[in-house]
């Protein structure tokens, strides 16, 4: 059996038809080439774009009216814009933009990557600037797309080949010297707009900026259906839980998302291809289809582009996870998730929600854990930062290392950027000697990042210490980290929720009293009981193993001495033996916590 595809190109009596049993289908000349139908179908439109509607129609605006009825501009007496600058991170869809655009208006479509402009030879980078200029204006109506344009238009007074310097001057010209009735559109590309030299960046050159972002749920759910919309899905795929699980993903992650689910399908399915053969079964490709569980695995194995510099979790810690502190989980609910799963409350009494949290308190209470819990109670990505990580020995590389982190939680949004103590990067400002007032520089940047955070962008800022003493107290005014959280040492009721919390997923003895490891522990924090539950186990798995390898020792040496051969009819099936240690017991407990002499004597 093998596949045969048919491409109807007439159908009678009427415009549409739907094919049935008693349908005639007729077919003569030679088989349609598939490749060549498939590069027809290659041409990118408006369809194959999503996750960003609004600059889209920003883009058509700017580009397509110019083009298609440039009477519009010439009857009201202004110039149609001459370019437009699309800016963002790499993978978000700038250069399949500027490709749909050209392809629905119908335009010449001329393609200058920035770097092969440039020359060895002395006049000839500019030369072939003014030959595509040309090119385009003999093919109005146009689109000359300038991908990467950072790379051959960088700021004049920052660089110190002269070759760019020139480059840039003929770049302008030839933007200033384009006839207002050319039918020619500029389209710039780059993902890093503060490069380019400023003069390119006014009217009259580059009109319209368009800020091409990583896209929100909505927007990859879009995505998601037009990558998908070809590929053969089980029933259990759901689409919008995964919009909603790859936060920080751009057009082009969630592209490469579908293709490792696509694989992971193919690979399941290899022992049933035989790769000797030319041809694969037909039943086997009908059996293909892309699970959920492919899905799961490739969200596993890929993360966002653009937040690969920068450690991203996804972390899986819930409220669950965390015994006692009841009060503290229900300030969390009110602060972080309030602003983010019902902002129409705050829209509705024109508040504006806060933007941090300083939680402080003795070691092991569970500041970090709380931090966690709250990213994933929000779906919202964990950027987890230790304080010593950010300074540096290079002048200004500690303040470009905090920018760098909020540019990215920003792109990323929503993001909980967790800063662990906090205390070694906040000191209060003017106490430093002899640093050169890095550590004043250091505070500084971050007080200004926290306040340009934008309202739009849900970005919320958790620190932790156990020295509040020592922050500066700019960093602790209300607008900044302006809610103080004092996590104490747990209590006996406490201790005993975290004994729980802990304990879940573990077999325990039947009938221990977990009351009593908790009135024995006493001034323990969260971490203190992790470290008991921790040994308990250690030697639960202890006596398990050893047992364990004196019933193999007991079982070979029985073998033996009933010897190999056994006689007919005596081959009655011994029952295994059940686990020795099956689970934590109270001893086990009592040599985990040397303070418990009240439970055992």
């Amino acid at each position: 059996m093998r596949q045969v595809e048919f491409k109807v190109v007439d159908v009678e009596p009427e415009e549409y038809g739907v094919v049935a049993q008693d349908t005639v289908i007729h077919w003569e000349g030679e088989p349609i080439d598939r490749e060549d139908e498939e590069n027809s179908m290659n041409d990118v439109g408006y369809d194959d774009i999503g996750g960003c509607r609004k600059q889209m129609a920003q883009i058509r605006e700017m580009v397509e009216l110019p083009l298609r009825h440039p009477q519009l501009f010439k009857a009201i007496g202004i110039k149609p814009p001459r370019g437009v600058l699309m800016y963002g991170p790499p993978g978000t869809g700038k250069t399949l933009m500027a490709r749909a655009v050209a392809n629905e208006t119908g335009a010449f479509f001329f393609l200058i990557n920035g770097p092969e402009v440039m020359s060895k030879m002395a006049g000839e980078s500019e030369s072939n600037l003014r030959k595509a200029f040309e090119e385009a204006e003999k093919n109005a109506p146009a689109i000359i797309f300038i991908d990467e344009i950072d790379s051959i238009a960088p700021k004049r007074d920052k660089t110190n080949g002269e070759v760019e310097r020139r480059v840039v001057s003929q770049l302008l010209t030839l933007m200033d010297g384009m006839k207002s009735r050319s039918n020619v559109v500029v389209i710039a590309a780059t993902n890093r707009p503060n490069a380019i030299d400023p003069a390119l960046r006014r009217f009259g050159r580059f009109d319209r900026e368009v800020d091409i972002g990583i896209p929100d749920a909505v927007g990859r759910l879009e995505i998601l259906r037009i990558h998908t919309k070809n590929m053969k899905l089980a029933d259990d795929v759901d689409l919008e839980y995964l919009a909603n699980e790859t936060h920080g993903y751009v057009g082009s992650d969630v592209a490469s998302l579908c293709s490792e689910a696509a694989m992971q399908q193919i690979r399941e399915k290899m022992d049933l291809i035989d790769l000797e053969e030319d041809e694969i079964d037909a039943e086997v490709l009908d059996s293909l289809g892309v699970t959920m569980d492919n899905f799961k695995f490739a969200l596993g194995n890929s993360n966002p582009s653009a937040l690969r510099e920068t450690v991203v979790e996804s972390v899986n810690v819930t409220w669950e996870d965390i015994g006692g502190l009841d009060e503290i989980k229900q300030e969390l609910k009110e602060t972080v998730e309030y602003p983010v799963l019902h902002p129409d409350q705050y829209t509705k009494f024109g508040l504006a929600p806060s933007k941090g949290v300083l939680f402080y308190g003795p070691p092991g209470t569970g500041k970090t854990l709380l931090a966690k819990a709250v990213a994933t109670e929000v779906s919202a990505n964990f950027i987890s930062v230790k304080g010593p990580e950010l300074l540096s020995m290079w002048y200004g590389e500690s303040e470009s290392n905090i920018r760098d982190i909020f540019d990215k939680a920003r792109a990323a949004a929503p993001t909980v950027v967790f800063l662990d103590e906090l205390d070694s990067i906040a000191k209060a400002r003017g106490g430093s000697m002899g640093e050169g007032g890095a550590s004043d520089r250091v505070v500084n940047q971050l007080l200004t990042e926290m306040d340009g955070m934008n309202a739009k962008k849900n970005v919320f800022v958790i620190g932790a210490t156990n020295r509040p003493d020592q922050i500066d107290p700019a960093i602790l005014r209300p607008g900044r980290l302006d809610q103080l959280i004092y996590v104490p040492l747990p209590d006996e009721v406490a201790r005993l929720s975290i004994l729980h919390a802990q304990l879940r997923n573990t077999p325990l003895e039947p009938g221990l009293d977990l009351s009593l490891i908790a009135k024995a522990s006493q001034g323990f924090s969260g971490a203190d009981l992790s470290y008991i539950v921790q040994r308990a186990a250690k030697f639960a798995i202890k006596e398990s193993i050893e047992a364990q390898v004196e019933r193999t020792k007991r079982e070979d040496a029985k073998a033996e001495s009933e010897g190999d051969i056994k006689m007919e009819g005596q081959e009655a099936e011994e029952e295994p033996e059940e686990d020795p240690v099956p689970f934590i017991t109270r001893e086990h407990f009592c040599r985990g916590n040397e303070n418990c002499q009240e439970i055992c004597f």
